[in-house]
């Protein structure tokens, strides 16, 4: 899972410029509606498991709401079945949706799920996670960290929760991971101090609890845009970049948290001390505790790194290993997913004249199949970023958002595939999950 948002003036770097103009998060979107080839009909019972008939006649639907639409960061959880992916939407700031994709490939919401109804606030940039029972979906407010529930079956499990007050910026994604009907929250909060905040909310039939948490307290001019965390090993890893070590280049930090809440590194595992900036970093979990990637800037454009987080802290390689090597171009918002011992990590290269997803396969040995990866997205449009991955039965699904312009464009859409275990696309088009008939015009003129 990636967390992550950007905005004009978090940085000031040359082409990060370009990159935040580009990403910024207040404009429109939309998708094309090929037909694509049939696919097995997945149908959900009242009992929450699937039947899946072989009706080649079917085609998958598209999505069939016609709102021009700007969507954005997209999200993804997993149950094993079925795949949710949430997003915001720019051209409706206080609006989050959502939309179940199927193992098959099948959209199964084709009009979308609404998690905020009439919302008072504008809802920051979501995080998503699967806790055994439902999804949970939380996004940071002005003052409010709020949580959502949504069923497998796709019913919004009652009103959004307001859960913690918060200090927080909502360009700053929040994360989540899940253990068993308990995940842990984490966000960077911009109160007085400082700190990496965290809280725990523990479902049970009739509701959540909560316990609130302070992760780290010396976080100072937070540079990670986003607090991602893992579940493996019985303990939850959170990670981000500040610059507390007396200059302006920001480093890589993480804390282990037990699922109980005792933060267990109260001042921080410092997982990367190269002399590039690290920024933009996800974590997964895998057999062998915790991997960890970012954007580095060492060798001057923005390539990805990678390392491994043994479960006691320790880490093997603090140098990291390279994931990507980019010429032209700088490779940001990286994104992993893990099917235990292989990682598949991915990431958005920002080029001159196009934006394109590209992954890698990582072993357990740091070996990666590739010097510089390989394709995920499918290059029908210009501008295809900020992918999110997960791992279900066998293979990986990702959405990422895409749109037919790349500097600012007015509309953007949200498409996803399938990927299989040796990084090759399954779905070709993508699967269309949100829509908007002004990017079909526009891609094809």
């Amino acid at each position: 899972m990636r967390t992550h948002d950007v905005r004009t003036g978090a940085l000031g770097w040359r082409r990060t410029g370009l990159l935040l103009g580009t990403l910024t998060l207040t404009a429109w979107g939309g998708a094309s509606e090929a037909a694509r080839p049939a696919q097995p009909l997945e149908v959900t019972l009242s009992t929450g498991s699937s039947l899946t008939l072989n009706d080649s006649c079917e085609q998958d639907p598209g999505p069939t709401w016609s709102t021009p639409s700007f969507a954005s960061g997209a999200e993804v959880a997993s149950d094993g079945t079925r795949s949710l992916v949430v997003w915001r939407d720019g051209s409706r700031p206080g609006e989050l949706l959502a939309a179940r994709v199927s193992k098959g490939g099948r959209l199964l919401d084709p009009e979308s799920l609404t998690l905020n109804p009439s919302p008072s606030v504008q809802a920051g940039a979501p995080a998503v996670a699967y806790d055994g029972r439902q999804f949970l979906v939380v996004w940071q407010g002005e003052h409010s960290l709020f949580l959502a529930r949504v069923k497998p079956d796709g019913t919004v499990d009652g009103p959004v929760l307001p859960i913690v007050n918060i200090s927080g910026d909502p360009s700053s994604t929040p994360g989540i991971a899940c253990t068993w009907r308990r995940c842990l929250v984490a966000w960077s909060d911009f109160g007085d101090p400082r700190r990496i905040r965290g809280v725990l909310v523990k479902s049970h039939d009739t509701g959540v609890r909560t316990q609130e948490l302070t992760l780290a307290s010396d976080a100072v001019a937070l540079s990670s845009f986003g607090v991602p965390v893992a579940w493996s090993d019985n303990r939850f890893l959170v990670a981000w970049s500040d610059t507390r070590f007396g200059d302006t280049t920001p480093k890589l930090l993480a804390t282990r948290v037990t699922s109980d809440g005792a933060v267990l590194d109260p001042t921080g595992i410092l997982i990367s001390d190269t002399p590039g900036a690290q920024t933009w970093l996800d974590v997964v979990g895998t057999q062998q505790g915790f991997f960890v990637a970012w954007s580095d800037t060492r060798h001057g454009t923005r390539d990805l790194f990678g390392t491994f987080v043994r479960p006691n802290g320790s880490v093997p390689d603090a140098d990291g290993f390279l994931l990507s090597s980019t010429d032209p171009g700088d490779d940001v918002l990286p994104s992993l997913a893990s099917d235990g011992q292989r990682v598949l990590a991915t990431w958005s290269r920002v080029g001159p004249d196009r934006f394109s997803i590209r992954g890698n396969l990582v072993k357990p040995d740091g070996t990666v199949s590739t010097l510089d990866g390989f394709p995920l997205s499918d290059g029908d449009f210009v501008r295809e970023v900020e992918q999110d991955v997960v791992f279900q039965d066998g293979q990986y699904f990702m959405a990422y958002s895409a749109a037919p312009a790349i500097d600012e464009p007015p509309f953007q859409v949200i498409l996803g595939t399938r990927v299989r275990s040796d990084g090759t696309r399954v779905d070709d088009p993508a699967v269309r999950i949100s829509h908007s008939p002004s990017v079909e015009s526009a891609q094809q003129q």
